[in-house]
């Protein structure tokens, strides 16, 4: 890509470094437009299947410049597990996760209606536990890379969707309401979304 003053992965790491949400999306608006060149360029705004969750929320918006073999962009995905009691089926315990981050994307048929990828992300991904009984409420929070890949296409002019999968063996997340707890180590991303190109 000409014109380029951060490569791909030191511009992840700009973006994420902004505590907000709101700030990184201005982080991320401002770095497309200092790295790309202004002519004609694709746009997307996609949902994910994490919509149709509990408590569900799954937005991603990318930026193709034109003629350029990455894509940018930067979603926001939450989502809400409730636990049950095995014996009675009693609510326990809701646990929400929130992932929210940059996406650089290296497009191997960038100029075709489809096209594999390979990609990072850098996510922060935040996890708040609730017990039910008493409203006690623990959370953790840490910022990781997710490596993957995927298929994405363009069927007409005005829509697209994708197929991806993302791992990373580095976050760690801990809660303990004093009532329950839960610990995980490692994580995954996937993304299936149906979007409007423009």
């Amino acid at each position: 890509m000409k014109n380029c003053l951060l490569r791909p992965p030191d511009a992840l790491i700009f973006i994420a470094g902004y505590p907000s949400l709101g700030s990184r999306i201005l982080a991320a608006l401002l770095l497309v437009l200092t790295v790309t060149p202004l002519h004609a360029a694709q746009f997307g705004a996609g949902v994910g299947i994490f919509a149709l969750a509990e408590n569900g929320a799954d937005i991603q918006i990318n930026y193709h410049p034109e003629q350029g073999s990455w894509l940018y962009g930067y979603k926001f995905t939450r989502w809400t597990d409730t636990f049950h009691d095995p014996f009675t089926g009693r609510e326990l315990t809701k646990t929400t996760n929130t992932m929210t981050g940059p996406i650089a994307n290296y497009l191997f048929s960038p100029e075709s209606p489809g096209t594999w990828y390979l990609g990072i992300e850098v996510l922060s991904w935040t996890r708040k536990e609730k017990w039910l009984f008493t409203g006690a409420t623990s959370s953790d929070s840490t910022i990781a890379p997710f490596f993957g890949g995927g298929y994405m296409a363009t069927p007409g002019e005005s829509f697209y969707y994708n197929l991806g999968f993302f791992l990373s063996p580095f976050p760690k997340l801990s809660t303990n309401t004093g009532y329950s707890s839960e610990e995980s180590s490692g994580g995954f991303d996937i993304q299936l979304q149906l979007g409007i190109a423009f």
